[in-house]
């Protein structure tokens, strides 16, 4: 973005809700327990785009150009949460899980950039890898065809 829209350039950490607050003078007491929070937009239409060609953007900050992109890094989270941040699949993907796909919490800690902001972070459930694809279906059929005029 020109530097009159983004001082900080790419240094720019997006605080979401807390962000805001703080920005708008509040006491910490209002703004710390939200701070990294953003709000969901509704998952309707989520997939509608005006021509087959039109590429997306999901996450707070448009990282994700399909919804294959944004489940797959939900999955891999939810891992992440389980293995390197004291979950329940023990020792990395080599160890806990039997032949595993090897790597462990340091080649999925490089999947994806960190958090902006990790206080706030949800711990997400794990979901088996063959379920990306099921979810993505199900999330393209939200979409009901209506176009505002």
């Amino acid at each position: 973005m020109p530097a009159a829209w983004n001082h900080d350039g790419a240094n720019w950490v997006d605080y979401g809700l807390g962000g805001y607050l703080k920005g708008a003078g509040h006491a910490p007491e209002v703004y710390e327990p939200v701070m990294g929070k953003h709000k969901v937009p509704t998952l309707r239409n989520v997939d509608l785009r005006p021509s087959p060609d039109f590429v997306k953007a999901y996450g707070h900050n448009g990282y994700f150009k399909s919804l294959d992109d944004i489940v797959f890094f939900y999955h891999w989270r939810a891992m992440m949460d389980g293995c390197c941040m004291g979950g329940g699949m023990g020792g990395g993907m080599g160890g806990g899980m039997g032949g595993g796909m090897g790597g462990g919490c340091d080649t999925m800690a490089t999947m994806f950039p960190p958090p902006e902001v990790d206080q706030n972070r949800a711990t997400l459930g794990m979901f088996p890898r063959p379920l990306v694809e099921n979810i993505v279906l199900f999330l393209k059929t939200l979409s009901d065809g209506y176009f505002e005029r």
